[in-house]
C-alpha cells in the first residue's frame, strides 16, 4: 500500500494538470474567439498571448527553483544516511544551470518579443525587434531540448532511426516552405522581397528543428519504458532493492510532459506555418487573421508551461540509467 500511494498521487497531479491546461486553453482563447469585432479580436490576440507566454515563465522559474531546491535537500538526507553508515544506492543528480538559465531565458525572450510585436509597425519590411528576440527565444529552447537529448538519449538511437525521423520532418517543412514562397511570388507584382521570404519562413523551419529533438526524446522514454518493463523479474527485483519510486513509473510519467513539449511545439508550427502564408497577402490579411494563429499560439504557450510542471522528470533518466546499469 505504501508503493501504490504515491503513484495514485502522481498520476492524480497529471489528471489534475491535463484538466486544468485544457480548462485554461478554452478560458484563454474564449476571450478572442467570441470578441464582438475585429479591433478587439486583434486587441485580445495580443494581450492574451502575452499573458500565456507570462504564465510560462512564472512556471518555469517557479519549477527550477523547486528542482534546485529539492536537489540540494536529497543531498544533504543522502550525506546524512552515509554519515550514519546506512547501506543505500545514492542517486546521481543531473544539475546544469546552463540548461535551467536557458528554459527561463526561451519565456522571457518570447514575452518581451510579444509585447513588442503589438506596439511595432507592422507595415516595417525585413527583420523587426520582435523577430531577433523570437529568434533568440529559439535558440535559448534549442539549447534546452538538445542538451537533454545530448545527455539522456543520444546513446538510444541508430543513425538510421535519427535519418528517418529527420526525413519524416524535413517533407513536410519544404513543401510548407515551398508554398509560402510560390505564394509571395504569385501574388507580388514585383521582385519578391527576399528578407521577407526569409523571415517568414524561418520561423517553421526553427519549428521543425527543436521539434527533431523533442519527438526523438518521446521515443526514447517509451523504448526505456518498454525496455523496463520487459526485465526479467528477478532483475527487476535486484534493481529495486531499496529504491523509490519504481523507474518505470519515472519513464511512464516523463512521457507525459515530453508529449506536451511535442505537442506545443507542433502547435507552434502550425501557427507559424499559417502566419507566414497569410503574411505572403498583405498587412490587413495578417491583422484579420492574426487571431486564429493566437489561438494556436496561447495553446502552444500553455502547453509548454503545463509541460514544465514536471521539470524534475526531465532530468530523471540518469537515474533509471543507474537502476538498470
Amino acid at each position: 500500500m505504501t508503493k501504490i500511494l504515491p503513484h495514485r498521487n502522481k498520476r492524480d497531479n497529471i489528471i489534475i494538470a491535463i484538466v486544468s491546461l485544457i480548462t485554461s486553453i478554452v478560458i484563454t482563447n474564449s476571450f478572442i474567439i467570441f470578441s464582438p469585432d475585429e479591433d478587439s479580436r486583434f486587441y485580445f490576440s495580443g494581450l492574451t498571448s502575452s499573458f500565456t507566454v507570462a504564465v510560462g515563465l512564472v512556471i518555469s522559474i517557479v519549477m527550477v527553483y523547486r528542482y534546485k531546491i529539492s536537489i540540494k535537500k536529497q543531498k544533504e538526507m543522502q550525506q546524512v544516511l552515509l554519515n550514519r553508515n546506512d547501506d543505500i544506492n545514492p542517486h546521481h543528480y543531473y544539475d546544469n544551470n546552463k540548461i535551467h538559465l536557458s528554459i527561463c531565458l526561451f519565456f522571457a525572450f518570447w514575452l518581451v518579443a510579444s509585447v513588442n510585436w503589438i506596439f511595432e509597425d507592422q507595415e516595417a519590411p525585413g527583420v523587426l525587434i520582435a523577430d531577433i528576440l523570437y529568434y533568440l527565444g529559439y535558440a535559448s529552447f534549442g539549447y534546452f531540448v538538445y542538451s537533454l537529448y545530448y545527455h539522456f538519449f543520444r546513446r538510444e538511437f541508430e543513425p538510421f532511426i535519427l535519418i528517418l525521423i529527420g526525413v519524416l520532418i524535413l517533407v513536410p517543412l519544404i513543401f510548407i516552405v515551398d508554398t509560402i514562397v510560390s505564394t509571395l511570388r504569385l501574388l507580388s507584382t514585383q521582385t519578391v522581397d527576399i528578407s521577407l521570404v526569409v523571415v517568414n519562413a524561418s520561423y517553421p523551419i526553427l519549428d521543425a528543428i527543436v521539434i527533431f529533438p523533442i519527438a526523438l526524446m518521446f521515443w526514447g522514454v517509451r523504448r526505456i519504458s518498454s525496455r523496463h518493463k520487459n526485465t526479467a523479474p528477478e532483475e527487476k527485483e535486484s534493481n529495486e532493492k531499496g529504491k523509490s519510486p519504481s523507474s518505470v513509473f519515472v519513464s511512464g510519467t516523463t512521457s507525459i510532459w515530453v508529449l506536451l513539449l511535442l505537442v506545443a511545439m507542433v502547435l507552434s508550427a502550425a501557427g507559424d506555418s499559417g502566419f507566414a502564408y497569410t503574411s505572403a497577402f498583405d498587412v490587413t490579411t495578417v491583422q484579420n487573421y492574426i487571431w486564429i494563429w493566437n489561438v494556436l499560439y496561447n495553446s502552444d504557450h500553455l502547453c509548454l508551461a503545463a509541460a514544465l510542471i514536471g521539470y524534475r522528470h526531465f532530468f530523471s533518466f540518469n537515474r533509471i540509467d543507474t537502476l538498470q546499469h
